[in-house]
């Protein structure tokens, strides 16, 4: 099985490679979990391929397969779900129809993007886009192409986000912290030598209560400031059961221009162990980040740029 994938298909018709046509053949030779990029027209899944002169140029272009198992793919199968193109413009995601034929299209603009998420959990993965008039795009695809959905992100991020000289100023200010999975990912985040200034921390094992009031454990927070973005990093829920396995992790790429306005809502009164919300407002798109303890760093960022709390 392929992590994520696993599904069996109801029939597999029986096939001989002698028999099987070339480009077929070639195309289920190469199917995996795998993301694969398209270089040529033979490249792109026989579905979308009526698309390929207006996507040929981008800078990523991209074929993510379906949810199957290698046993039950065959040449000539749909084994391709979806393929999306990445350039300087913004995002363009074709999506298999619901007939043996046929796609969906969406073209997204980087000027319309809120922010970028990249969620891991285990072999599955999802690369989103936030977008400004709220709703998502989401791909979701296995994690053995980590790599290449780096070199995505790092790409997007580069075009939706502008650069700012608030950050060196601010660098005195760093958050001290120690924690294994979080100084790690500030690591991963400053490859390269990418700046990145911790402006606020939770540790994860705190005590803290759900909405039922049982007791939990956080499961931390961290973010960073780096030149024009917010770069929020979290384990998706903000607590979990004691011992309790927790695998998930997501990074989540904020511009600072698109932010219009804030809020901070406070936890219920008189019940200790409850998370505050802060709210970022990018037009219609709402960020909520429970946060354990004010972040006060961020919002004084947040003031220091002229946005607005609500």
């Amino acid at each position: 099985m392929f992590g994520y994938f696993g599904r069996r298909s109801p029939l597999r018709p029986v096939w001989h490679r002698a028999d099987a046509d070339p480009e077929a053949l070639r195309e289920y030779d190469a199917f995996g979990p795998w993301l694969l990029p398209v270089k040529t027209a033979a490249d792109m899944p026989h579905r979308f391929r009526s698309a390929y002169a207006g996507l040929e140029h981008a800078d990523y272009l991209i074929k993510v397969p379906r949810s199957i198992d290698r046993r039950d793919a065959y040449p000539g199968a749909d084994l391709y779900g979806a393929v999306f193109a990445v350039d300087a413009e913004g995002f363009t995601l074709l999506n298999a129809g619901d007939g043996a034929e046929g796609f969906v299209s969406r073209q997204v603009a980087w000027d319309d993007v809120a922010a970028i998420r990249a969620v891991t959990n285990l072999l599955h993965a999802d690369f989103v886009l936030l977008l400004k008039e709220g709703d998502a795009l989401t791909v979701t695809y296995n994690s053995v192409s980590a790599d290449l959905m780096t070199r995505v992100v790092a790409f997007s991020r580069q075009h939706f986000t502008e650069p700012d000289d608030l950050a060196p100023s601010l660098a005195n200010d760093a958050e001290e912290f120690e924690d294994f999975f979080f100084s790690a990912m500030l690591a991963e985040e400053r490859y390269g030598g990418q700046f990145m200034l911790p402006i606020h921390f939770e540790p994860p094992g705190k005590s803290c209560r759900n909405a039922q009031n049982r007791r939990r454990v956080t499961t931390g927070l961290l973010i960073l400031l780096s030149g024009g973005e917010l770069v929020v990093i979290d384990r998706d829920a903000p607590m979990r059961r004691r011992f309790f396995a927790h695998y998930i992790y997501r990074k989540t790429y904020l511009s600072l221009k698109s932010i219009r306005a804030f809020r901070l809502q406070p936890p219920p009164d008189d019940m200790p162990g409850r998370f505050m919300i802060l709210e970022l407002i990018i037009e219609q798109q709402r960020l909520g980040i429970p946060c354990f303890k004010t972040p006060d760093r961020v919002i004084e960022l947040l003031r220091r740029r002229g946005i607005d709390r609500l």
